[in-house]
C-alpha cells in the first residue's frame, strides 16, 4: 500500500474533520500544519509531535514535500493555497466553497490539469448514507422522471447571543455567507442525487444579524449574508426551491432534501442518515388526492451502508492510490461556483441569471 504524507493549510475548526477522516485510513500520516494562530499550531504539535508547524505555507510546503495538501483556510486564501500546493507537486483536497469567484475556481482547475494532479472538494454530504441511497432510488427510476426538488439547510449559531465575530461573518474574507457555506452543499447535493443540470436561477439574500462582538467585546459589522432563498430552473424543466439560514434559532445542522417525480416522492436528512422517506410506485401515482401526508419512513439497508465510502478523505486517498472511485472533483467545485456566480448576479440585478 502506498504510504501518503499530508499537510493542512488552515488549522482551525474544519481541519479537525480532515484530520479525523485521514486518521481512519492506513498509512496516511500528517507531517505539517500551517496557520496564523500560534495557539492552534501548538495544539496540533502536541497531538502530532512529529509534524512540522509554520505560519508560512510556502516554507511548510518546501520543508515537508507532502503528497496531499488539505486546504482548510478561510475562503479568501483557497486560490493562493491551492495553486501553491499544486506547484509543489501535491494532490489537493480543498474545502468548499472552492473559491471567492468563478474566475479563481477555473484557474485552480486549470492549474490542477497542468500539474497532472488530483483535486477534490469536500462536499461531505455525498457520504451521508441517506443521500447515497436516495441517489440509488432516483437512478433506479423509483420516483420516475424528476419534477421538483425542495431543499432546506438551516443552522442557528449566528443568532446565538454568545456568538463572537469570526471570519465567516466577513464577506471580504468569506466571499459569501450562508449561500456559500451551506448553499454549495445544497446545490451539489441536488447534482449528486438527481444528476440535474441547472440552467438559470434567481435569488435573494439578507444580512439580518447587524453586528457581533469580537473576542475583545468590540462590535463588528456583519457583512456576509445570514439568510438566502433561491429558485433554480433545471434541465428537463425540473424546478428547485432552496432556503438556507445560519441564524434561525433552534436549528443545529438541519439539511433536508425532498425530491419528487411522476411516480412518487422521497425525503432524506443529514440529521437522520440511516433512514429515508419514500412514497412511490404506479399504485400511488395513479390517484389524485389524499387526506394528509403520511409518507412511510424506513431504515436504509445496513448492507448498503456498510458498502459505502465514509468520507471525502477516503475516496480521495483511494483515487490517489489508483482505484477507479468517484469523488467530488475540482470540476464539481467549478460547477457549484457557477451557481454562486449566478446567484451573485441575480442579487445585483433582481432578475434571473443564466448558469454559464
Amino acid at each position: 500500500m502506498q504510504p501518503l504524507r499530508y499537510i493542512v493549510l488552515g488549522a482551525g475548526g474544519i481541519a479537525h474533520a480532515h484530520v479525523d477522516g485521514f486518521s481512519k485510513l492506513e498509512q496516511v500520516t500528517p507531517v505539517g500544519f500551517c496557520d496564523v494562530n500560534a495557539d492552534a499550531l501548538r495544539r496540533w504539535k502536541e497531538r502530532f509531535p512529529q509534524a512540522e508547524i509554520d505560519h508560512d505555507p510556502a516554507k511548510l510546503l518546501a520543508r515537508t514535500n507532502p503528497d496531499i495538501v488539505s486546504v482548510c483556510s478561510p475562503n479568501v486564501a483557497h486560490h493562493e493555497h491551492v495553486i501553491a500546493a499544486l506547484r509543489a507537486g501535491a494532490h489537493v483536497l480543498c474545502e468548499k466553497p472552492m473559491a471567492m469567484n468563478l474566475a479563481q475556481a477555473q484557474q485552480m482547475e486549470s492549474a490542477r490539469q497542468a500539474a497532472r494532479k488530483l483535486g477534490a472538494i469536500n462536499f461531505s454530504y455525498r457520504h451521508n448514507p441517506s443521500f447515497r441511497f436516495a441517489r440509488e432510488l432516483v437512478r433506479d427510476g423509483e420516483i420516475g422522471r424528476v419534477h421538483r426538488v425542495n431543499v432546506r439547510y438551516l443552522q442557528g449559531w449566528m443568532a446565538a447571543e454568545t456568538a463572537r465575530f469570526a471570519w465567516r461573518y466577513d464577506a471580504a474574507v468569506a466571499g459569501f455567507g450562508t449561500v456559500g457555506d451551506l448553499g454549495v452543499h445544497m446545490l451539489d447535493g441536488v447534482a449528486f442525487v438527481t444528476g440535474l443540470k441547472p440552467r438559470r436561477l434567481v435569488g435573494m439574500t439578507r444580512v439580518l444579524i447587524p453586528s457581533r462582538p469580537d473576542h475583545d467585546g468590540k462590535p463588528r459589522v456583519v457583512t456576509a449574508d445570514t439568510h438566502a432563498n433561491f429558485l433554480v430552473d433545471y434541465d428537463g424543466d425540473a424546478l428547485g426551491t432552496f432556503e438556507t439560514s445560519q441564524a434561525t434559532p433552534g436549528y443545529g445542522n438541519h439539511f433536508v432534501m425532498e425530491v419528487s417525480g411522476d411516480r412518487g416522492v422521497l425525503r432524506f436528512s443529514s440529521e437522520d442518515g440511516e433512514n429515508i422517506t419514500l412514497y412511490a410506485g404506479r399504485s400511488i401515482s395513479r390517484f389524485s388526492t389524499w387526506k394528509r401526508e403520511e409518507f412511510p419512513r424506513f431504515n436504509i439497508p445496513s448492507d448498503f451502508i456498510n458498502r459505502q465510502p465514509k468520507s471525502t478523505m477516503e475516496v480521495f486517498v483511494r483515487a490517489i492510490r489508483g482505484e477507479q472511485v468517484e469523488y467530488a472533483s475540482f470540476a464539481d467545485g467549478v460547477a457549484a461556483q457557477k451557481c454562486l456566480e449566478a446567484i451573485t448576479e441575480s442579487i445585483q440585478t433582481g432578475a434571473w441569471a443564466n448558469v454559464s
